[in-house]
């Protein structure tokens, strides 16, 4: 059961979204990604804000971490291992707004912990 997402994480995630998408556009034939490596994002992104605002998750930080290990493994996957991203999927300012997507909505959902950057243990990106 998914939860409410407050807007500005729906937010957030367009600015990530768009940034690529923007990206893309910039590098015409040299784009080392395509459309679909963006939408396939959008919906780890999509799967993982339902997720840790499901309700039944709320305060539970081993269960919010392992939403957001979950998250952060399949989106080093596709940055690393998809061909049509080529490792340039995730470039600095979408991995900072990853970043803080990622932080700012565990921490919105309940997680208790002392780490600021809850991705590092496991981001590639």
């Amino acid at each position: 059961m998914s939860g409410y997402v407050p807007e500005e994480f729906v937010m957030l995630k367009g600015e990530i979204l768009d940034g690529m998408v923007d990206a893309l556009e910039s590098a015409g034939e040299d784009a080392d990604y395509t459309v679909v490596a963006i939408d396939t994002c959008a919906t780890i992104l999509e799967d993982y804000l339902e997720e840790v605002f499901s309700p039944s998750l709320y305060g539970q930080s081993k269960k919010i971490m392992d939403v957001v290990k979950f998250t952060i493994n399949e989106l080093n996957e596709l940055n690393e291992l998809n061909d049509d991203c080529n490792q340039s999927l995730i470039e600095s300012e979408q991995r900072d707004q990853l970043r803080e997507l990622i932080v700012a909505s565990a921490a919105y959902a309940g997680l208790e912990t002392e780490k600021e950057d809850i991705t590092e243990d496991w981001r590639a990106w």
